[in-house]
């Protein structure tokens, strides 16, 4: 070859090759060494990934553990209630599979749900006030549990058997009192079939008052039949309102407001949630009761009238198929021992109460006792959550349909228990030993005088409002309204009736009292000017009458127009003198100055020239 040209065997060395073609010594290895660094990081990545999952699960898992909960101070009685109840001790049922709802626990809403818990309880904000733990429908309801619908017809027995000492025979013997309610389920949760046969019924009586009253007569009906009260008050206004008017409505208008009200349970019942009657006592004795008796009374007798509708006596109870022990020797102890000076009662003496069913006796005979108290609901109780005025604008004017959205609001959708709002009734009997002495046993009558007094005093309240008599076209009430006064500020004095029994009588020296001695010749001043009032207008009426009498006896027609004098002239007469004239003394003067004209009116009728031929026109 020529000088100075290179023979190449090969491809030129690359420039990271030495001059004989070998790679340098550490260029190889920079390519593997990254790889082993990657491969390292991933590694211990993916042993941190594992790590920290099985810490989150082994976290989770002790977190979810009971014990974990009970290690918060506020919880330990709703631990150890728990640890004695069913759920823990047969089935093993954890907190958190009641208090999350199926498929919840594990998503991200539960985990800030247990975080906002956790912050609270470092925080002191818990424990202020009672937890307020739910539990979803649907957790009781799972397959594991609840979900075989078992329970639906099983009947089961409310209460608990107690031992009572009794003296039987002249010796002390223990009697035991087993419970006499049964409850199943399916009863109360069929509620939809019933709405809609209340439904129907509750459609058929609107379209027969709409057709028989007038649109203006309907609307006062129903605002009557929808008023939030006691069932003997809205049955009493209904009266009040159309039995004088329109007697032939009244029916129909009393049967509106009986539907509206049971529409209105029902649909309270359908929006029950399983703990509105299963839940936690309070004594840390029952996590979880069979049932709160409390939903039961106030479901069942709150505005309900004794042994009516929901609070009939043998929708829930058996008449006892055993023989009562009735006037038995310890309650003729009793009261002996109490009344010493009086007759004993009769002696011991057997009782079948279905023979007394049968003969259609009223449960209230005996048992009246058996409900104490109302189940209201105040502005107060309500401002105990609620702090703004906005939340109590319709309280004062709710109806029915207003309930209804308070409780789709507080239980269907807050989950709130009835005892949370409503006060508590008692429902039970009182001893026997006891009745002869307990005033308790005849509390609930001697409250309720309206029992044998229907209506008492109405015309001494009407004729204090200035309303009840006919012909005035506006309300009178008696000026004293405008100083707040009402009964008792005159009622003080002591008194017999005509019976001789004792009542609280008014006297002109309440009147003295606050407006001074000259009210005393003014008080008797219009205690004379009513007097003489009433009996011009009686001597009126009994004229009147008398000449009716007469012409009648003679086979004389009466005219109609004197039948429309009449009638209302006696009313106001019977009115004012019932109500004692004094408690108006302005309305009562001006109902008797309208009676003795109509009255003078009809006189003149019936001694008009040509009368006797009344049977010719």
């Amino acid at each position: 070859m020529p000088d100075g040209q290179e023979q190449h065997a090969g491809p030129e060395p690359s420039s990271g090759s030495n001059q004989a073609g070998e790679r340098p010594p550490d260029a190889g290895a920079k390519r593997p060494r990254w790889r082993r660094r990657w491969r390292k990081l991933a590694i211990a990545a993916a042993v941190f990934v594992l790590l920290a999952a099985l810490g989150m699960g082994g976290a989770e898992y002790y977190t979810s553990r009971p014990d974990f909960c009970a290690s918060c101070h506020i919880m330990g009685p709703y631990y150890r209630s728990w640890s004695r109840d069913v759920h823990s001790q047969k089935v093993s049922v954890w907190c958190v599979e009641c208090h999350y709802a199926p498929g919840e626990q594990h998503t991200i809403h539960a985990k800030f749900k247990g975080l906002s818990q956790l912050a609270s309880y470092f925080s002191g904000r818990y424990g202020a006030s009672r937890p307020r733990a739910h539990v979803n429908d649907a957790s009781c309801l799972t397959a594991g549990c609840h979900g075989d619908r078992e329970y639906l017809t099983t009947a089961l027995l409310i209460g608990e058997p107690r031992v009572e000492k009794r003296i039987i025979g002249g010796q002390e013997s223990e009697v035991v009192r087993t419970p006499t309610v049964t409850f199943v389920h399916e009863k109360h949760l069929d509620v939809q079939s019933k709405l809609a046969e209340n439904q129907a019924q509750l459609e058929q009586v609107r379209q027969r008052l709409r057709r028989a009253a007038k649109p203006e007569e309907y609307e006062a009906i129903v605002t009557v039949a929808r008023q939030v009260g006691p069932a003997p008050q809205w049955e009493k206004d209904l009266r009040g309102k159309f039995e004088q008017g329109l007697p032939e409505l009244l029916a129909d208008a009393l049967e509106l407001a009986r539907l509206e009200h049971r529409q209105t349970r029902l649909r309270q019942l359908a929006g029950l949630n399983c703990a509105a009657c299963h839940g936690y006592d309070g004594s840390g004795e029952h996590h979880l009761l069979p049932a709160d008796l409390q939903t039961c009374f106030i479901c069942h007798f709150n505005n309900q009238a004794f042994n009516t509708d929901t609070g009939e006596c043998l929708k829930c109870h058996e008449p006892p198929t055993r023989k009562i022990l009735v006037h038995d020797q310890a309650v003729t102890a009793a009261w002996q021992r109490e009344f010493p000076e009086t007759t004993q009662p009769a002696g011991p003496a057997l009782m079948d109460h279905r023979e007394i069913v049968e003969r259609g006796v009223n449960c209230a005979s005996c048992h009246l006792d058996v409900i104490q108290g109302q189940a209201t609901v105040t502005e107060r109780d309500c401002s105990n959550c609620h702090d703004q005025e906005r939340y109590l604008a319709e309280f004062a004017t709710r109806d029915t349909s207003t309930v209804e959205e308070y409780h789709r609001v507080h239980v269907k959708a807050q989950r709130a228990r009835c005892v949370d709002c409503h006060h508590v009734i008692q429902h039970e009997l009182i001893d026997p030993t006891h009745v002869a002495t307990s005033a308790g046993f005849l509390r609930p009558i001697l409250d309720d005088c309206q029992h044998c007094h229907p209506n008492h005093h109405h015309e001494q309240v009407e004729l204090l409002m200035g309303i009840g008599g006919v012909g005035v076209g506006r309300p009178m009430p008696n000026a004293m309204f405008g100083s707040r006064l009402n009964c008792t500020g005159c009622h003080t004095r002591p008194a017999l009736d005509m019976k001789g029994a004792e009542l609280i009588a008014a006297s002109e020296q309440t009147c003295i009292d606050c407006h001074g001695s000259d009210y005393q010749r003014l008080f008797e001043q219009w205690r004379a000017e009513v007097a003489f009032s009433l009996g011009e207008a009686e001597t009126a009426l009994e004229r009147v009458e008398k000449r009716i009498d007469e012409l009648q006896s003679r086979g004389l027609e009466i005219p109609a127009e004197v039948a429309d004098l009449l009638a209302p002239a006696r009313r106001n007469i019977l009115f004012v003198k019932a109500g004692n004239g004094i408690h108006n003394k302005n309305y009562a003067l001006r109902l008797l100055d309208l009676s003795i004209r109509d009255l003078d009116d009809a006189l003149g009728i019936l001694t008009r020239e040509g009368r006797p031929r009344f049977g010719q026109q």
